[in-house]
């Protein structure tokens, strides 16, 4: 039987449901980020390869399509969460060195990652010719190299990112999410080295003779775990558990539901009538590049173009005709009454060039119309456009008939 679980595997099966779930989430949401994004992100997708080869009900399919079984897919998995560590060393190295310098000692890191899957796929073989399911099972001196080398980068990882931050070296350029990231990584290798560290010396302790019940009880329950990866999957559950928050955000971006797009369909309607009046402001982005733009950039390009579109048409801005003038000293509050007006003509200014398809109708002022600020707009825009409408529709009723 392979792995050795202890817990119901509904459990472990959600567990995993889970932490791939939420890695393709987060894949699929923050394609362009930044270096340090792409190193979390290549993290947690070895990560949840690795959590789903180590549930038995996947990796039993998996082991039916692959040389060597389930010997295989063990030194796999195994192998994909040491790769997983080699990139949570590559962010400590980026955070030291920088984004040109830390390339070459990082791919050292990653060769050395390499090198311990093919020991691992070396060490296992007398598994595997004898048909084992795992190196655990056939046990020995291969099995407590094996554990030695998955372990070793770990303890790297956890002790380099302690030397960073006692030389203060960690925290230059964090934001918050990468200090919770490289404070999880220190604290799960800590975690993940403490088990070897305990087998080791219940071995050692044991190969002297000083060995007892309450040894070799440790020496068995740290092994099993080992083979059945259960606290490893705990610590693939707490890591991805870390970018929910992020992940969460980012479907939240997607569905527009997050403050800056919500800002951006608030001045929608004001951009979409003095962008129609000018649209030669609008710079259009192929369709992959805007699916791309981030929120914060959508809103800023929206309040740009607005302001550009504004300029344009404040230069043919024409005084109020009377009726809509009176009906502002009638309606509106003294405290709105000018602002009112400057955003009636800038609107009225906009309906007349949008009628004319864009183009100018009159020769533009040598100098704009005052504009009103952002939040005038957002405010007015809408009474405006409905004083100048009732306007209208008041002259219309007034003008006779055979005189239209």
């Amino acid at each position: 039987m392979w792995p050795h679980d202890h817990l119901p595997a509904g459990v472990t099966i959600s567990a995993t449901v889970l932490i791939v779930a939420i890695t393709l989430i987060r894949l699929a949401l923050t394609l362009h980020t930044s270096i340090f994004g792409r190193l979390i992100n290549t993290l947690l997708g070895f990560d949840a390869a690795a959590a789903f080869l180590r549930e038995p009900v996947f990796a039993r399919h998996v082991a039916r399509v692959i040389p060597g079984g389930l010997p295989t897919v063990f030194d796999t998995w195994h192998w994909l969460t040491v790769t997983a560590w080699a990139f949570g060393l590559g962010m400590a190295l980026l955070h030291e060195n920088g984004p040109v310098r830390y390339r070459i000692q990082f791919r050292l890191v990653l060769g050395l990652s390499g090198a311990i899957g093919l020991a691992f796929l070396t060490l296992s073989a007398p598994a595997r010719a004898h048909g084992l399911a795992s190196i655990a099972e056939y046990g020995g001196w291969r099995y407590g190299i094996y554990i030695a080398l998955y372990s070793a980068l770990p303890v790297l990882v956890s002790g380099y990112y302690y030397v960073l931050k006692v030389r203060g070296a960690m925290w230059r350029t964090t934001t918050l999410w990468e200090r919770i990231t490289v404070a999880t990584l220190v604290g799960f290798g800590i975690a993940s080295s403490l088990p070897v560290c305990l087998m080791a010396v219940s071995a050692i302790l044991d190969f002297a003779g000083a060995g007892n019940a309450f040894t070799r009880s440790t020496y068995d329950l740290v092994s099993n775990g080992f083979a059945s990866g259960e606290p490893g999957l705990l610590i693939f559950v707490a890591l991805v558990m870390v970018f929910v928050p992020s992940s969460a955000q980012a479907v939240v971006q997607l569905l527009r539901l997050d403050s800056e797009s919500r800002s951006a369909r608030r001045i929608y309607p004001i951009w979409r009538d003095l962008t129609d009046a000018a649209p030669q402001v609008v710079f259009q982005l192929k369709r992959a590049d805007s699916w791309n733009v981030s929120p914060q950039e959508r809103l800023h390009r929206r309040r740009m173009e607005i302001h550009d579109a504004a300029e344009i048409v404040a230069r043919y801005v024409l005084p109020l005709p009377t009726a809509v003038d009176e009906l502002i000293e009638t309606s509106v509050a003294e405290d709105d009454q000018e602002h009112l007006r400057m955003v009636a003509e800038l609107a009225l200014a906009a309906r007349r060039l949008t009628a004319g398809g864009g183009e100018p109708t009159g020769v533009p002022a040598a100098r704009a119309a005052d504009l009103p600020d952002e939040q005038t707009l957002l405010r007015l825009w809408q009474p405006a456009k409905s004083l100048l409408h009732t306007a209208t529709v008041t002259a219309q009723r007034r003008t006779p008939i055979g005189a239209q």
